[in-house]
């Protein structure tokens, strides 16, 4: 990493580092001091550069090794949010317990935790008489979903569908007049026409039919 990182210009060396925490390619360039004009037109090319992503890529999985960051754990985490109950904050009165007594994990369900002061009175006899707490839990159906979606529990809508029908060929012989040939085209053209009807109402044909002409009616 140190020789790819040595090998960048100023500038270059500037967007390496700010790539993984910048919101975009183009706000590292910026970062970087690259004009607006030059950022925006070049940001992608300056991250496809082989030794910026050397640096990007190291620098990232130095941040995952330092914070432990792993589908395990992730997935963990997740599943304190989807499964946790909240009544395990409250206690028989009702009343929401204090933050020490909560049990373990329960604190994982947390979104957001707001402490409103009480008071009684008004003007100078206005004064403190307590606080209370307001606490906003995380989106359970939100952590389900993505709990789900990362096994792979629904359906891909995306997926290749596979069509049943089956296409026929049908060779027309060429008209000569005969009587024999005459009755076998006839019998050809009424066996398409059959294999062409839907096998049940509303339904597709069974068979797709193409009618092509024999050699001998080419030539």
């Amino acid at each position: 990493m140190i020789e790819a990182y040595k090998r960048l210009g100023g500038k270059l060396k500037a967007f390496a580092l700010a790539l993984p925490m910048a919101g975009s390619q183009t706000e590292a360039a910026l970062k970087a001091g690259y004009a607006e004009k030059t950022a925006k037109a070049n940001a992608s090319q300056f991250a496809a550069n082989p030794d910026v992503r050397i640096v990007h890529d190291y620098l990232v999985g130095s941040v995952v090794r330092t914070a432990e960051i792993t589908f395990e754990r992730c997935m963990a985490e997740l599943a304190k949010l989807a499964f946790g109950d909240p009544a395990a904050l409250f206690g028989e009165d009702g009343a929401l317990l204090p933050p020490h007594e909560w049990p373990k994990d329960a604190g994982a369900m947390i979104a957001e935790v707001q402490q409103i002061d009480l008071y009684a009175g008004v003007g100078d006899a206005r004064e403190k008489i307590g606080v209370t707490n307001k606490i906003k839990f995380a989106d359970k159906h939100a952590a389900l979903r993505t709990a789900l979606q990362l096994i792979d529990a629904f359906p891909d809508k995306k997926k290749k569908v596979e069509h049943t029908h089956r296409v026929g060929v049908v060779v027309v012989p060429a008209k000569t007049g005969q009587g024999q040939s005459a009755g076998l085209q006839d019998a050809i053209e009424g066996t398409a026409q059959r294999l062409e009807q839907p096998q049940r109402k509303g339904n597709a044909p069974a068979f797709m039919v193409r009618r092509v002409q024999s050699l001998a009616q080419q030539d």
